[in-house]
């Protein structure tokens, strides 16, 4: 590789043939697709993605990988590659002039180890029509994502995506793939979208009690929220009403009793 990775970028640049062909698999890319690929690098996944979708947006940050990147998709008149950082991106206006009847907006893409959940975050905080995502990730990140209520890995961000999505775990891929060669595992996941977002002010509120109940982990759910200005006075009438045992930790409640206690909330607030 002539190319030098930069660290700052979290670049590590998957090199097996045969996992690049599982991952494409494992997206199932279609002729209507109007897919956006974030991290293109060297285009090893964007050539194999580009002769299968309608329209491909490829995004990349480094501006030295730029010119072999826009070589490698020469052939595909359907690929476009974008200089740009992802997180200061409209995905939705980006998108909006080629969605019509049909066409869906799909994602894929290497993520970087150090930014990847802030991308994830901003994405599921847009108002973009995503149908659906497949990353690579750090094993640990994917493994948080895809967390059961009780495991160590189950937390904020865990509740937040399987709230807002249908997670999958995909497959485990090994430093051994890539160069340089990560620390680390990493591993595809899968997250489908599936209900409206910001609806009402609910979203708002499902995500501050989710966030005041994990800003304590060792204390119980009940000692957390009351640290929370806002829900400090009402934790224990909210808890009751909502008929959450105040003792459990917020490790222990599972997303659907995260989505009743946030609604529980967010309709007594309606009738104040």
């Amino acid at each position: 590789m002539d190319f030098v990775p930069k660290k700052r970028y979290g670049q590590h640049f998957l090199r097996d043939t045969g996992i690049m062909g599982r991952i494409v698999d494992l997206i199932r890319p279609e002729a209507d697709d109007l897919m956006v690929e974030i991290g293109g690098g060297n285009g090893n996944l964007s050539i194999r993605l580009a002769p299968k979708v309608l329209r491909l947006f490829v995004f990349e940050i480094d501006l030295n990988l730029i010119p072999a990147l826009r070589k490698a998709l020469l052939p595909f008149p359907n690929a476009e590659v974008i200089p740009a950082d992802i997180l200061a991106t409209d995905v939705e206006a980006l998108a909006t002039p080629w969605l019509g009847p049909g066409i869906g907006l799909r994602l894929a893409g290497n993520l970087p180890y150090n930014i990847g959940t802030a991308i994830i975050e901003r994405i599921l905080s847009s108002t973009a029509p995503v149908e659906d995502m497949t990353f690579m990730l750090q094993l640990e990140t994917a493994e948080r994502i895809c967390a059961a209520p009780g495991s160590k890995s189950y937390g904020y961000f865990s509740v937040l995506c399987q709230h807002l999505c249908e997670v999958r775990m995909g497959f485990k891929v090994s430093p051994a793939c890539f160069v340089p060669r990560p620390k680390v595992f990493s591993a595809l996941i899968s997250l489908r979208p599936r209900i409206l977002r910001n609806t009402g002010g609910y979203e708002d509120d499902f995500q501050m009690i989710v966030k005041a109940a994990f800003s304590h982990r060792r204390k119980t759910i009940a000692n957390s929220l009351k640290r929370h200005g806002d829900l400090k006075s009402q934790t224990d009438d909210l808890l009751l009403r909502a008929e959450v045992d105040g003792t459990r930790r917020a490790e222990e409640l599972t997303v659907a009793e995260y989505e009743h206690l946030a609604r529980t909330w967010h309709e007594g607030k309606s009738k104040v």
